[in-house]
């Protein structure tokens, strides 16, 4: 994200997306997880003093694997996914755990993402994901992504991505109730 600039606009908008979640619906669950060359869950005090001149890659793959762990543990929640990415995946783990990393991307790597995203899709979560590049192959793959996840793709500049974000977590909170 240092690549393109949107390294601000995605931390400040999982930390609003945190406290607005913790403080205004604490029965729901979130976990915030950030995935360069690997992936790990944050938490907003870790969040606040990353730095991003320390990451590379994009090891999406790692994210949604914890983020189905995550969502294992809360079993009787709403279980939705959000990605907020400004690159196709160009890392993933190998079956021994070591990461791996190359540009551009591998074909292993997008095929080890979009088995991750099908894991995922089974458990019965729902992954949409906010591209923070118009990248014709970004833009491929996320649609590809949330067509076997049953998500939707969103294409907000950084600036608003707070925006984008908010509006479809509490869309998809409305969508819970009137069930």
């Amino acid at each position: 994200m240092a690549l393109r600039g949107t390294w601000g606009a995605a931390k400040s908008t999982a930390m609003a997306l945190h406290s607005l979640v913790t403080t205004r619906f604490p029965q729901d669950a979130i976990e915030i997880i950030g995935f360069a060359s690997t992936a790990q869950v944050l938490k907003p005090s870790t969040l606040a003093e990353l730095s991003v001149d320390t990451l590379q890659g994009t090891n999406l793959q790692h994210g949604l694997m914890l983020a189905r762990r995550f969502l294992a543990r809360h079993h009787d929640a709403e279980p939705v996914v959000l990605v907020v990415t400004d690159g196709e995946p160009t890392a993933h783990l190998e079956d021994d755990g070591t990461p791996f990393f190359c540009w551009p991307p591998m074909p292993e790597t997008i095929a080890r993402t979009v088995a991750e995203v099908e894991r995922v899709a089974r458990s019965g979560a729902t992954v949409n994901v906010f591209a923070l590049d118009p990248d014709p192959g970004l833009v491929h793959f996320v649609h590809d992504l949330t067509e076997r996840a049953g998500g939707r793709v969103f294409t907000p500049d950084s600036d608003r991505l707070g925006e984008f974000v908010v509006a479809d977590y509490l869309r998809s909170r409305r969508g819970r109730r009137s069930r």
